[in-house]
């Protein structure tokens, strides 16, 4: 698990899975800031900050910039669901963000910049922290070999044939559009050939935890496989499968 003397943010990228975290919470107080609700509490005798970061790679960046600035956090982990890119991942599994890149950053035809490099960073790949990968990949199969089938209706994960969840461990894409054509799913793939899960915050919040020097990691369920049938029951599955798992891998980190 981990802990910090300080407070540790956690930002969730939908209501359901804000819900439930908050619910976990003890000595829970809340307040405004700008249109954003923020909770204050602790989670297993940790203190947490927890928020709704809302869609997209500038309501990320602004958020965690704003957990940085207003309540001086030492750790940030961020949850929510991605869309799957290689045939090995299913609905259900679980991504743990190595790296991450902006699928849409180019300004390669700027002289001597790359595709996907941050202009001024010189970087493509931001990395997590190491050791909250570890940590974060051991809570994920704690919670999938430990606690999912008392967390979770075995009905519900039938239906979306969720077996035997798996945990990874890699690189996310991250930008401002849902993924659910092929065509882009393969030109990503062609340019990213390690790429597990595309989704549209990850690379924001990295940008920002790296200016700032801040440990952070991006929890990820594959609701989807990026393409045609990227539309499933999202609010079901939200709802029902990874607003669980979610809540459920954050009670096993933190604390």
């Amino acid at each position: 698990m981990i802990s910090t003397a300080g407070t540790i943010g956690i930002m969730a990228a939908m209501h359901e899975e804000l819900k439930r975290i908050v619910a976990m919470l003890e000595e829970v107080s809340k307040e405004k800031v700008g249109h954003k609700q923020v909770y204050l509490g602790k989670l297993n005798q940790q203190k947490v900050v927890v928020v709704f970061s809302g869609w997209g790679k500038v309501a990320s960046a602004s958020t965690t910039t704003m957990l940085i600035e207003r309540y001086q956090i030492k750790q940030l982990v961020f949850t929510g669901v991605a869309g799957g890119t290689q045939p090995n991942l299913n609905i259900g599994d679980i991504v743990i963000g190595r790296f991450f890149v902006q699928h849409d950053m180019d300004c390669a035809g700027v002289l001597g910049i790359k595709r996907f490099e941050i202009p001024l960073l010189s970087l493509t790949e931001i990395p997590s922290d190491k050791n909250l990968q570890e940590k974060a990949i051991q809570a994920a199969n704690t919670y999938l070999n430990e606690d999912l089938k008392s967390d979770v209706d075995q009905h519900e994960l039938a239906e979306l044939n969720i077996s035997e969840p798996a945990v990874y461990c890699g690189l996310i894409a991250s930008g401002d559009q849902f993924i659910s054509s092929p065509e882009k799913q393969a030109e990503l793939i062609e340019a990213l050939p390690k790429l597990l899960a595309v989704e549209m915050e990850g690379a924001a919040v990295a940008q920002v935890a790296y200016e700032y020097d801040l440990p952070f990691i991006v929890i990820r369920v594959i609701s989807d496989k990026a393409n045609h049938h990227a539309i499933i029951d999202f609010p079901r599955f939200i709802e029902q499968i990874a607003s669980h798992f979610t809540a459920g891998i954050i009670r096993q980190l933190i604390g």
